[in-house]
């Protein structure tokens, strides 16, 4: 039987283990997550070279159909689509995106979904609202909530939902109170925008990617 959310807790060994996960990839990204302006102009969207990083780093190059990547990002740079897409907080304009822009820009002629690349480069520019659609952190939440470990999210946006419930349960507040306790002169650090990122982390370490007590 899994744990439920409010019987978990998370030792002060493996919060600040999780935290300097996220400081480190926050630090290599922090141009792209902190930058303010519109979407149009983050740079992930506006150099081809950090978006072909972004796609190399993070595994989502296999997921676009062939010669077509950086038409991609193009497209989301230009499209209206995508800016409502963004201003959409629960995940059901990406889930509508996807499915406009798989048969263009899907693998296997546009067969394969497209939603880990999506979700991957909403979470980049406004990591404020969104998460990463990844199979460990899938399976993290899963268990974080006391299901099935392979459970399916049928959607996007009820992966975001679910993710919304953890973030707002004891587990959530959790990783808010150890970061004000121990970055009170880091407000960055302190902000939404990191915090969602250190329970990304911890998600996907429950789903197997490192071990979790």
């Amino acid at each position: 039987m899994h744990t439920s959310v409010k019987d978990r807790n998370i030792e002060d060994r493996l919060m600040a283990e999780l935290i300097k996960v996220a400081q480190k990839n926050w630090s290599r990204w922090r141009g792209v997550f902190e930058y303010s302006g519109p979407v149009v102009d983050n740079p992930l969207l506006t150099n081809k070279h950090t978006f072909a990083l972004f796609l190399r780093e993070y595994y989502v190059s296999r997921t676009i159909w062939k010669g077509r990547h950086d038409e991609l990002r193009r497209k989301l740079r230009n499209s209206h689509r995508f800016r409502e897409a963004i201003d959409d907080v629960s995940g059901q304009g990406l889930d509508r995106l996807e499915r406009h822009l798989r048969p263009r820009f899907g693998s296997k002629k546009g067969k394969n979904r497209m939603i880990s690349v999506l979700s991957k480069a909403a979470a980049f520019v406004r990591p404020e609202r969104f998460v990463a659609w990844d199979r460990f952190a899938k399976k993290g939440l899963n268990i974080v909530l006391g299901r099935n470990a392979s459970a399916p999210f049928k959607t996007y946006s009820s992966y975001l939902a679910a993710f919304e419930s953890v973030w707002e349960s004891q587990l959530g507040m959790q990783i808010r109170d150890y970061a004000a306790k121990i970055n009170a002169h880091n407000s960055v650090e302190c902000e939404p925008r990191f915090l969602r990122r250190v329970l990304d982390i911890y998600l996907m370490k429950c789903g197997g990617r490192g071990a979790v007590r």
